[in-house]
């Protein structure tokens, strides 16, 4: 799925948010790249995800937030 930046910095899921004025739209395959291959972003077990719909960069996750399994062995 596609994702959304917010001007507030948030990174949302295009499939659940609406794009606004001033919003930057990031495509299917940069966002495979960013968070596949890459896992420079995370985001919660697809439960949680679905209510909520946010992603965060690794290095920029809030200590409430528990990710995703697939992101728990990150590399600097």
């Amino acid at each position: 799925m596609s994702l959304i930046i917010k001007k507030d910095g948030r990174v949302l899921c295009a499939a659940i948010h609406k794009k606004e004025s001033g919003d930057l739209y990031i495509d299917d395959e940069l966002h495979y790249h960013l968070s596949v291959v890459e896992k420079i972003l995370v985001t919660e077990p697809i439960k949680q995800h679905k209510l909520r719909g946010e992603w965060w960069w690794r290095h920029k996750i809030p200590k409430n937030i528990k990710i995703e399994k697939f992101y728990k062995n990150l590399k600097n």
